[in-house]
């Protein structure tokens, strides 16, 4: 155990008067034999105040350990010992910080911003269950489309990468502190010992409680099972995904409208309504509920006009003075209106009823339906089910479980623990407790980082006070309000208020490299739609040329209407990749962000760009590669329309399998659509494969040092798939790769394939899918058939069939997803028709529950999207 006397301990021992270094300080917990399981508390006093035995054999590890942890012996037998993390110094103060949010992120930055003594610097460590940080007053930008992931949750690696902040990705189990046993002046000894769910524990000499709230969902019968929260990244995307697979299943339809249900009208239910309203336009209702007969009611009241007048022009209803009772699936018998009827069409999707009792007079109960039902109020806190459970009350809470502080932020009672944040419960002067808000916990860290500087060198720790700027709230992609404490009466609405907003949460961003990444990002979106709008307001500006002669004067009604500007109108509309206007040019809403190649500092995986013959790839290497390992050709999706292997969500999803298989990558850039029709991204995605097969042209030394030829894989998503399988079939000709080489695998995810009649659940679809998926098949290909092609029905015919069935790879994956509306079928049936085919491989297939299309690319660290890439490490390692 670390006992010992420091010069940044508190209390400290008189001017000059210092421990030997050889001396052995008697802790306030008494004596201790490092080889004996005796412990006592001073003389007489008995064990059973002391903190558990086997804690203290954990704690008493010294020295090395593998990766960091020491590996304690026990006396007792039977008794496994925990892993103890073993600190880089011995000496220097230890601060573990819980929670990498808002309070717990920025209060390790502004410790590694301050200036201290070179014996006095902290090890900081930062413990959070998730490997991002996420920016959550901006997760409803996700749902309207404004930001990418990588903007608002960047890896917790990333922008630690410059400091000597330790971050260990992993969930708290238990806490158990030592600060507030009585301790004799002069003495030092550990602030307490941190348990984590991995089973390591952690022994620091400062604490920082910031683990914030959990959504409390499970209020109302059904509201756990079928109402989805909003308070995590995974909360953002799994509700993105469920709109998607919502916009498919009515694509192409005039009717049943797509209903959303939120409770809940505080600043965030709000704020969802907006964007979601915004996102559905006349496609979807929001009905919004609020106990209250006002929303947002704490907000100032210029933002709260702001967000009805906002709310009243959507299509939105107002349910206020309702509690939701009840939540529960629709059955035929619930369904009046046909729509639950509808459902049944998808088994996988059906109709939910809230059941409405009044909270105000006059009001009567009522039953609305709704295909998503989103809940924002209530939350709790993490800290009392961390609490020891020999020792419940160690840590002081109050009825909401939240930590009692001292105005210094100190927990009360431990003078070794800070806690801030939605963990802390610290009130303002007039006794008010302060809101659970991103702008709280800003300041409260960089008080948390200061008094912990101050309290490590012996200096009057400072009183936090919380200065109210202001409050601001999104209401859309061009819409937001702002009101600022500091002027009084001044709201920002409108797109002014929307760029204020996004200013200042720009330059919030935790790190400076960050900011610019971002800024530069935000800028260039914001650049590209205003062009966009600057043309279509200027071709519009002008009167349309009126035709003479024949048909009269300029201001004769019978003049039949002018021509479009042939760069205003649209001619093919190519959701959610681009737009073609009838001049030519071609639009893609989304960009094309790029990440360069390079060393990846979290998994020291190398990437760089070079020629492949007639294409261009992107090569991925593993860290330490020694010998012979496989070879990956990989094809990104995108619809044959857009993406590239520098792509952000590409080139990081191929990191992780790198780093994951430890594999090569060879990842395609292949010319795109509608600039370069099919079949130009089967040959760049051939000579993507010829390439890598002959080890560069003989060239690529990555290749010569490490590449096993006799165990190449094709791995594709979406389109991707697509391209992999034809690049499978083109490989089965003779002589179509050098001797020697093996193609061992091919894995389709989410693989793009459709064809003239329905399979399986298609017959659900209606006309209108049919001739999306025709008009967008030729849309990409320069000659075709159309949806008998057999690039994209590979079983249409006999001569299409022998083709499938005759790719050279030993092995085929196919991998579904269960929410994939338009795809899923098509996966399934390419799987059973492979298997009827007479193909003579092993056949496998996946299917992940509960996401959508090519979920795995935002939701690559989830559960669904971790067990996805180790069934892709496994196909490839087996």
């Amino acid at each position: 155990m670390s006992c010992r006397a420091s010069p940044w301990s508190r209390p400290s021992l008189p001017a000059g008067l210092l421990f030997p270094t050889s001396g052995r300080p008697r802790s306030p917990l008494g004596s201790r034999n490092l080889w004996k399981n005796s412990w006592t508390l001073g003389v007489g006093v008995p064990n059973i105040f002391a903190l558990p035995s086997r804690m203290f054999r954990c704690m008493a590890s010294s020295g090395s350990g593998d990766d960091g942890f020491a590996r304690p012996t026990s006396t007792d037998e039977g008794v496994a010992p925990l892993p103890l993390y073993s600190w880089p110094d011995k000496q220097r103060p230890r601060v573990c910080i819980l929670g990498g949010g808002f309070g717990g992120l920025y209060t390790a930055l502004r410790l590694e911003s301050l200036v201290w003594p070179s014996d006095k610097k902290p090890q900081v460590m930062l413990v959070d269950q998730s490997d991002r940080f996420v920016f959550k007053p901006m997760l409803y930008e996700l749902l309207s489309g404004e930001v990418d992931v990588w903007e608002i949750a960047p890896s917790f690696t990333e922008l630690l990468k410059n400091t000597s902040v330790q971050f260990v990705r992993d969930s708290v189990k238990l806490l158990r502190p030592s600060d507030h046993f009585r301790r004799e002046p002069g003495e030092s000894c550990t602030g307490g010992v941190v348990h984590l769910e991995s089973g390591t524990v952690i022994e620091y000499d400062w604490l920082v409680l910031a683990l914030g709230a959990e959504a409390k969902i499970d209020v109302v019968p059904g509201s756990a099972e079928y109402a989805l929260p909003f308070t995590t990244l995974e909360d953002a995307l799994r509700v993105e995904s469920k709109l998607k697979m919502l916009e498919r299943k009515r694509f192409g339809k005039s009717s049943p409208s797509i209903e959303v249900a939120i409770v809940g009208l505080g600043y965030s239910g709000v704020e969802l309504a907006a964007t979601i309203s915004e996102r559905l336009k006349n496609t979807g209702t929001v009905k919004a509920i609020n106990v209250q007969t006002t929303i947002c009611p704490t907000a100032p009241q210029g933002n709260r006009d702001a967000a009805v007048k906002v709310l009243e022009s959507r299509n939105i209803q107002l349910f206020l003075g309702y509690f939701v009772s009840c939540i529960k699936e629709a059955s035929t018998a619930d369904d009046s209106s046909g729509i639950a009827t509808d459902s049944e069409v998808d088994d996988d999707h059906k109709k939910l009823i809230l059941d409405l009792q009044p909270a105000e007079r006059g009001l009567k109960g009522q039953t609305l339906e709704a295909d998503l039902v989103l809940w924002t109020v209530g939350s709790t806190s993490q800290i009392p089910r961390l609490q020891p459970p020999d020792a419940p009350y160690v840590i002081p809470l109050n009825g909401r479980g939240q930590v009692e502080t001292e105005e210094t932020l100190l927990v009360k009672g431990h003078p070794r623990t800070f806690a801030i944040g939605d963990s802390a419960a610290l009130r303002d002067p007039s006794g008010k407790l302060l809101p659970a808000t991103a702008q709280v916990a800003f300041q409260q860290a960089d008080f948390a980082g200061w008094n912990l500087w101050a309290a490590i060198n012996d200096r009057p720790l400072l009183p936090f006070r919380f200065q109210n700027l202001g409050e601001m709230m999104t209401l859309g992609r061009n819409d937001a309000a702002i009101t600022a404490s500091f002027i009084e009466g001044l709201t920002l609405e409108g797109p002014l208020g929307h760029a204020a907003r996004k200013l200042v949460y720009c330059l919030r961003m935790p790190t400076d490299e960050h900011r610019v990444k971002v800024g530069v990002s935000w800028l260039t979106k914001t650049a590209i739609d205003s062009l966009a709008s600057v043309q279509n307001a200027v071709a519009n500006s002008f009167p349309p040329p009126t035709p003479m002669g024949d048909y009269g004067t300029a201001t004769n009604p019978s003049s039949p209407p002018a021509a479009m500007d042939p760069d205003s109108e649209v001619t093919f509309d190519f959701l959610p990749y681009l737009c073609q206007y009838k001049s030519g040019r071609i639009h893609r809403p989304g960009g094309s962000p790029t990440v360069p190649a390079g060393t990846d500092p979290a998994t020291g995986v190398v990437s760089k760009d070079v020629r492949a013959g007639p294409a261009s790839v992107r090569i991925y290497l593993p860290p330490g590669a020694a010998g012979k390992i496989p070879v990956v050709v990989y094809f990104h999706g995108g619809g044959f329309v857009v993406g590239s292997p520098a792509r952000p969500s590409t080139h990081n999803y191929l990191v992780d399998l790198v780093a994951r298989s430890g594999a090569i990558v060879v990842s395609v850039y292949y010319r795109l659509a509608p600039e370069h029709k099919l079949p130009a991204a089967y040959d760049d995605g051939w000579a993507g494969l010829r390439w890598a097969a002959t080890l560069g042209g003989g060239e690529e030394p990555w290749l010569l040092d490490h590449a096993d030829l006799t165990r190449v894989f094709l791995v594709g998503c979406s389109a991707g798939a697509n391209i992999a399988h034809n690049t499978a079939v083109r490989a089965s000709a003779p002589g179509a790769l050098p001797d020697g080489v093996a193609l061992r695998g091919l894995a389709l995810v989410h693989p793009y394939f459709t064809g003239r009649e329905a399979v399986g659940g298609e017959v659900a679809f209606g006309p209108e899918i049919r001739g999306y998926m025709d008009r967008t098949w030729r849309f990409v290909v320069s000659e075709t058939v159309g949806l008998d092609d057999p690039r994209v029905c590979p079983f249409v015919d006999d001569a299409a069939r022998r083709a499938s069935a005759g790719i050279p790879c030993e092995r085929v994956l196919v991998c579904v997803a269960e929410n994939d509306f338009l795809l899923r079928e098509r996966g399934l049936w390419y799987h059973r028709e492979l298997k009827a085919s007479g193909y003579a491989g092993e056949l496998e297939i996946f299917e992940s529950k509960g996401v959508g299309h090519a979920f795995h690319f935002d939701l690559l660290g989830s559960e669904q999207g971790v067990q996805l890439q180790e069934r892709t490490v496994a196909f490839i390692n087996k």
